[in-house]
């Protein structure tokens, strides 16, 4: 053994099995459909394996967010976001023309409390706004506003959206 090498003490690995089932039993048969009744039989629809609720489709200009696909698209092209990058446009989306301070943020869309020893420096919120700023794109990183010694303001395509 070279002398760089350290010897460690061996353990053995415990393997657990689960217990075999003998073939045949209930266990390894593939299970039967219940038989559909007669009544339901004439009624039911076809079934469609492309039938699904149709979702939205994101409009081709502005910043767009849709929580239930997880999607977030910027004049029709989808945004590579990271959970709280997504989570913190989606905050701004959602309240547009409000001043967030950065201590607000961290509580809404971290949550954490100001008195929390575990909260994140506040100015972690900047380094996630210039990523996000640099993701919506030189025609849209202005729409995040930032309101000096206050924190951000988001500001809609429509100006009558924000009240």
């Amino acid at each position: 053994m070279p002398p760089q090498t350290t010897a460690l003490p061996y353990r053995p690995r415990l393997v657990t099995t689960p217990p075999r089932t003998p073939v045949g039993t209930a266990a390894t048969l593939p299970r039967q459909p219940a038989p559909v009744p007669a009544h339901a039989r004439a009624t039911a629809l076809p079934a469609r394996p492309d039938h699904r609720p149709t979702a939205q489709t994101p409009p081709r200009s502005g910043v767009w967010i849709d929580r239930t696909a997880w999607l977030a698209t910027v004049d029709g092209r989808a945004l590579q976001l990271t959970y709280l990058e997504f989570e913190v446009l989606d905050f701004f989306v959602h309240h547009p023309g409000q001043a967030h301070s950065r201590q607000a943020l961290l509580s809404s869309v971290w949550g954490h409390q100001a008195d929390d020893a575990t909260s994140p420096d506040v100015r972690t919120v900047d380094v996630l706004v210039t990523r996000l700023r640099r993701k919506l794109g030189p025609e849209h990183r202005y729409r995040i506003e930032t309101v000096r010694r206050v924190g951000y303001r988001y500001r809609p395509l429509d100006p009558t959206v924000a009240s």
